[in-house]
């Protein structure tokens, strides 16, 4: 098959755009003689130096932390969020940083230009790593062409949106300066002007096409009239009242017909200048995203992530705070926290999970928590490091008030079974555990412990829990000690906490009550409801 000049019609398909004056850089102090522009950064106070910690796996796996972060980055495949969610942040200043981003995104209206604003990029992103799939070169400059007018209009949009709209948080204020400022530069007004004088060439392309036998012949349009009107005109009362679907921002096509191919060898033969400027244009900007731009787009995914999170659980009626953080120890007061984990679980069952109040002050830092089986002990550990880990990332936490010490490192000591090839025996391999993370406790620190102790004796584990406790009281670090030794509640500075049960001794409450351990009375509660107390033996026995 050859193709030959031919019939009308217009270039609609081959829509995009390009500039002149080469690379886009990123405003710097002093760039090109302009003003001082603060490089800004959504996710860090100072982007050049960023300070943060390390989650230890065991952690992550002991408060079901990773099915929480598996559900946050569901919808997001890139890495980068995942990262995040494992570095906690060390410094308040810090985390107050991020909690003012997400306070701002509670405006609907600001959170709609700016996830728009993500999705482009990213989509922009996306194509251009498709296009080095395209051989035609042609083909390639014009789909390039799209994602360069893409780019400009993402920009500009946003530019736009955010003019009026109230910003407290200096990450997105500064965000908005840098915007401002760039949207200005000579570079990036010359990539806009470049594109829409690209598209104005292409929209004056006229060519008609004849099929004679075997050959495709394309040639000028000689005045012929343009049809499509006329065809949508037709059509009209078949369509009236829907709308297509929503389209990707680029008009993306990089997969064509050999034939389509040869057609557009036709025309650049027929229309030799239009695609002369648009290669011109394609080559002077290689490398036209602003890396700053690039980086933000990225930066919006960790909390458009998270915020999806928060949707999903508040739209069950689930509550959710920004924390207030202090460096050091200041009082600890959440109400209403509840295991994130355990909630996702519990939508899928249309359930929602018990929430629960805590509070340390003064002198207090270890809270013992005691009572039966299956009512809520572990359950409320792991709320308890959830809370405190979500605080550090600058996140919502699941709670509807909270005020937090923000700590140094969450270290957790949950029961695991006894491994083979563990020489040494489980207890001694728990003692090493505690030991280290005793070693390197600071007053920031949270360590939470699960039924510790349980593989030895009774005694020797009141004895083991004790001088943790007084070590862990040494050190001023904060505590939680979940436990079947009631005696360990009552020990000095130590707060008592107590799952509740029903009326119905055999009935849990999940709730836990600040109060003196009473697993004694619960015990008594079962012997009596099911008549085995000491007086209902001896009354059986005498009959």
């Amino acid at each position: 098959m050859t193709v030959a000049p031919g019939a009308p019609g217009d270039d609609r398909g081959l829509r995009s755009s390009l500039g002149k004056e080469g690379m886009m850089r990123p405003l710097d102090a002093g760039a090109g003689g302009g003003p001082m522009v603060r490089l800004p950064s959504l996710l860090w106070r100072d982007a050049e130096h960023r300070i943060t910690g390390q989650a230890n796996p065991a952690l992550i796996s002991d408060l079901n932390l990773d099915r929480i972060f598996a559900e946050i980055t569901a919808s997001d495949s890139s890495e980068t969020v995942d990262r995040l969610l494992r570095a906690p942040l060390l410094h308040s200043e810090d985390v107050e940083y991020r909690r003012e981003v997400f306070a701002d995104l509670s405006s609907p209206t600001l959170r709609a230009q700016l996830e728009a604003f993500s999705q482009s990029i990213t989509s922009i992103r996306r194509h251009l790593l498709e296009l080095a799939t395209v051989s035609h070169s042609t083909l390639r400059c014009r789909l390039r062409l799209d994602v360069l007018h893409s780019y400009c209009q993402t920009v500009l949009s946003l530019h736009q949106g955010l003019n009026g709209i109230v910003l407290e948080s200096r990450g997105l204020a500064s965000w908005r300066d840098y915007l401002n400022a760039y949207v200005t530069r000579a570079a990036f007004t010359g990539l806009v002007s470049g594109c829409e004088a690209a598209l104005a060439d292409f929209g004056e392309i006229r060519y008609s096409m004849r099929f004679d036998d075997h050959r495709i012949v394309v040639v000028k349009a000689s005045g012929a009239p343009d049809y499509a009107a006329t065809v949508e005109g037709l059509f009209q009362p078949f369509t009236h009242g829907w709308a297509p679907a929503a389209q990707d921002s680029v008009p993306w096509s990089a997969s064509v017909h050999p034939v389509e191919e040869l057609v557009l060898d036709e025309l650049v033969r027929l229309f030799p200048l239009p695609f002369h400027r648009m290669m011109e244009h394609s080559n002077s900007y290689s490398d036209f995203m602003d890396p700053v731009i690039d980086r933000v787009g990225s930066e919006l995914q960790f909390y458009f992530s998270y915020l999806r999170l928060v949707d999903k659980l508040s739209a069950h009626g689930m509550e959710f705070c920004l924390p207030e953080v202090t460096d050091s120890f200041d009082g600890i007061r959440v109400h209403g926290a509840y295991d994130l984990a355990l909630a996702l679980k519990c939508i899928g069952q249309g359930e929602v999970p018990v929430t629960n109040d805590y509070h340390l002050a003064g002198n207090e830092r270890i809270i013992v928590v005691t009572g039966p089986n299956q009512g809520g002990k572990t359950t409320f550990a792991r709320t308890f490091g959830q809370v405190a880990y979500l605080a550090t990332l600058g996140c919502p936490v699941p709670a509807n008030r909270a005020r937090m010490m923000l700590t140094d490192g969450v270290f957790s000591h949950f029961e695991r079974r006894e491994q083979a090839s563990d020489a040494a025996g489980k207890l001694q391999s728990e003692l090493t555990a505690i030991k280290e993370t005793l070693d390197h406790s600071t007053e920031r620190t949270i360590i939470i412990l699960n039924e510790s102790f349980s593989s030895t004796t009774t005694v020797d584990a009141l004895y083991i829990g004790r001088q943790v406790l007084q070590k862990i009281s040494e050190r001023k670090s904060i505590a939680v000690f979940v436990t079947f030794l009631d005696e360990l509640s009552g020990l000095d500075g130590v707060v008592s906490m107590v799952a509740g049960i029903g009326g119905d001794a055999t009935l849990r409450t999940f709730r836990l009550e600040r109060k003196p351990a009473d697993g004694r009375a619960y015990a008594m509660a079962l012997a009596d409801q099911f008549d085995l107390s000491y007086d209902a033996i001896v009354g059986r026995v005498a009959r």
